[in-house]
């Protein structure tokens, strides 16, 4: 789970993880391990917001697309956020307010952390295998 900043204690949690491409290790003699992989990478989420003081929830979801991940720009992962903005029958305008902030919130904090954790935790474990 990632807290969402900006909100009243939101958090982000992924349910659905589908991965393609290719990944290796590359090691020389002596040398550091060097990563080498070019991925595409799809990740169902969904954003929780707690209402009427924790007796229920308010939920977000959608669709972040990794579409280039490659060991060429670790960095900068190439990536795209959906959002799910059907709102349920009866809907107030303020449960539309609150369901925009929580995806602004993904946008803005969310995206960022997924970038990192690809950057820095994946290709950190995928060089601890070395």
């Amino acid at each position: 789970s990632i807290p969402l900043q900006d909100t009243e204690g939101a958090m982000l949690t992924f349910f659905r993880v589908e991965t393609t491409g290719d990944c290796a290790l590359s090691v020389k003699v002596g040398g550091q391990p060097r990563p080498m992989f070019e991925m595409r990478i799809e990740l169902d989420w969904k954003a929780e917001q707690p209402v009427d003081r924790g007796r229920s929830f308010v939920e977000a979801k959608g669709q972040i697309q990794i579409t280039d991940f490659s060991s060429e720009d670790i960095r900068c992962p190439q990536m795209k956020l959906i959002c799910d903005n059907q709102l349920p029958p009866g809907a107030t305008p303020a449960f539309g307010q609150l369901l925009t902030k929580l995806n602004d919130a993904v946008k803005t904090h969310g995206l960022p952390e997924v970038s990192r954790m690809l950057s820095e935790d994946f290709v950190g474990e995928l060089v601890k295998q070395a």
